[in-house]
């Protein structure tokens, strides 16, 4: 009898503390996210990868959703994405189990590209000389990798940046770069003028002939139109030159200032029609020298000298 009321006694508690333990034995672990991470910074169009972590005790059935803040989404606890337009973005990471929901973000910023422009190319020294070196520069824009490719217009070609290239014949060149990288190329030309290259005179030359004149008169002698020859030819093979005419006319001579003017004027124009632009050249009277005298020392002073002037 005892024995029966202790069974029936104990029978229900010892069936609560296994039910108990039952319902303890189903329950779920909470999911914790432990790390996110992605890249802090894309390119319209490049592909990123997304992970991330939970506690390894966590119940399941577990649920993982990536949310990358332009409208897309995701499932896994990994996942790429890439975004078809710039700006920032906030990507949002959610884990989930019967038990709870959980959500950490990050934030990526992603750019728009910028295709390879050439903004400027520039060629120095312009004009340059045969047989002289020339430095080729751009000014340029664009993301890297950037590929050049000149073009010097001669037959030469150089892939580097800012290339040095030296013309061993006069002309005309058109000189082309192209520029490219993954978004796009431009290119753009320029035209450079190379110069023969000047005689040894050009650079040594520190005075010309002078030219006389008769008496009273403004017009060339022969002599004087010979001595004139050689500025000119000098002139004509030198264009770093020009030149400075300067009349001068003696005390004893009428109409000194206006004589010295004219002869002035004269051998300006007896270079332009020998081909020298008229850009070349200065002339001015000096009216009359006051160092003549005597009437017999006086004809040093009825000339025009040509002075050279490297421009």
């Amino acid at each position: 009898m005892i024995q029966r009321t202790d069974f029936t006694f104990w029978t229900p508690f010892l069936l609560l503390i296994a039910g108990g333990i039952l319902l303890a034995g189903c329950g779920t672990t909470p999911v914790e996210i432990t790390a996110v991470d992605g890249p802090d910074e894309l390119e319209v169009n490049e592909e990123g990868t997304f992970e991330a972590a939970i506690n390894e005790d966590a119940g399941e059935p577990l649920e993982f959703a990536w949310e990358f803040g332009d409208g897309t989404t995701a499932a896994g606890l990994m996942a790429t994405h890439a975004y078809s337009q710039g700006g920032e973005y906030e990507v949002t990471f959610t884990a989930s189990n019967p038990e709870n929901e959980v959500s950490e973000t990050l934030s990526v910023t992603v750019i728009e590209p910028v295709p390879a422009e050439i903004v400027t190319v520039n060629a120095s020294p312009s004009p340059a000389t045969e047989g002289e070196a020339v430095e080729f520069t751009s000014n340029i824009q664009g993301d890297e990798p950037l590929d050049y490719e000149w073009d010097f217009g001669d037959g030469n070609m150089s892939t580097d940046a800012s290339p040095t290239h030296t013309y061993d014949e006069p002309g005309e060149y058109e000189v082309a770069l192209n520029l490219s990288n993954p978004h796009g190329e431009d290119s753009r030309t320029l035209a450079l003028e190379v110069e023969p290259a000047l005689a040894d005179i050009c650079f040594e030359i520190t005075e010309f002939n002078a030219a006389f004149f008769d008496r009273n008169s403004s017009e060339l002698t022969d002599e004087g139109r010979d001595a004139l020859d050689e500025n000119a030819d000098i002139l004509g093979e030198c264009p770093n030159l020009n030149v400075r005419v300067e009349g001068m006319a003696s005390q004893f001579e009428r109409n000194a200032d206006q004589l010295s003017d004219d002869r002035a004027s004269a051998i300006a124009q007896y270079y332009e029609d020998a081909g020298i632009s008229s850009t070349r050249i200065d002339a001015m009277g000096l009216g009359a020298a006051d160092e003549a005298t005597k009437k017999a020392g006086d004809d040093e002073f009825r000339r025009a000298d040509s002075i050279p002037v490297e421009n």
